[in-house]
């Protein structure tokens, strides 16, 4: 099956042969988590200026034509993103800071030339593997919370899971 697709800078279009199992893939991108308004609403919500939410409002609009199907990748894109920052902000705040810190050191003269190729990556995967054991370790303290109350859930007359 044919894909396709506009370029936003240029206007050219791209097409693409996919396979059956592509397809299936690709096609699995249509589900989305958000309506329009509600990830508008979570756009508005964030703290940025208003020209990066006009960006963000853009980037949502982008799609791809599937056979005949059209598949709102900007929209998931941005629901995913969304997803793992709600559910592993550490892991987030540990890979920019990593990205962040390797920038700062690779933009001191000659020594960001010799030092910054290396210790960029090496600063965003230990932020980023830092920030990951304090989410799961967030995780596991939540579920060992939510285990030790489960046997009070019994005095509400029904049974909750959290």
């Amino acid at each position: 099956m044919q894909a396709s697709g506009v370029s936003s800078d240029t206007g050219d279009q791209m097409v693409l042969e996919l396979s059956d199992e592509q397809t299936e893939e690709v096609f699995k991108l249509a589900s989305l988590e958000f309506t329009s308004s509600e990830l508008k609403q979570k756009i508005d919500n964030l703290d940025v200026s208003a020209d990066v939410k006009a960006l963000l409002y853009k980037f949502t609009t982008k799609a791809v034509r599937v056979g005949e199907k059209v598949i709102k990748i900007g929209q998931k894109i941005l629901e995913t993103i969304i997803r793992v920052i709600s559910e592993y902000p550490n892991t987030t705040f540990g890979f920019i800071f990593g990205a962040i810190a390797g920038t700062l050191v690779g933009s001191v003269p000659l020594v960001g030339w010799v030092l910054g190729p290396l210790v960029t990556p090496i600063f965003m995967a230990l932020g980023l593997v830092l920030g990951a054991k304090q989410d799961f370790l967030d995780k596991a303290l939540e579920s060992r919370v939510k285990a030790s109350v489960e046997p009070f859930f019994a005095f509400n007359g029904a049974n909750q899971d959290g």
